[in-house]
């Protein structure tokens, strides 16, 4: 469904049709694109926090929508 362009197939269905789809397929696209397995082809940190911050600004711009969001850049080393 998703090869097909219709991305409503996995949308949380208590949104409706109160979501931007382009900040969708922006948050969907992301993941993906970070998980290429070729690291040449990944994207820096620096453009997914301008890509993330992107989608959240599509996001607050639909009137129909309530949002809360939180967006820590640190980076800090986990245990192993």
């Amino acid at each position: 469904k998703i090869n097909r362009g219709d991305i409503t197939e996995i949308m949380d269905p208590n949104l409706g049709k109160d979501y931007d789809s382009n900040s969708a397929w922006k948050a969907l696209e992301l993941p993906m694109s970070c998980a290429n397995p070729s690291s040449s082809r990944r994207p820096s940190m620096s453009k997914v926090i301008h890509e993330l911050k992107e989608c959240i600004e599509g996001m607050t711009k639909n009137p129909g929508l309530e949002t809360t969001t939180s967006l820590d850049t640190s980076v800090v080393p986990m245990a192993r």
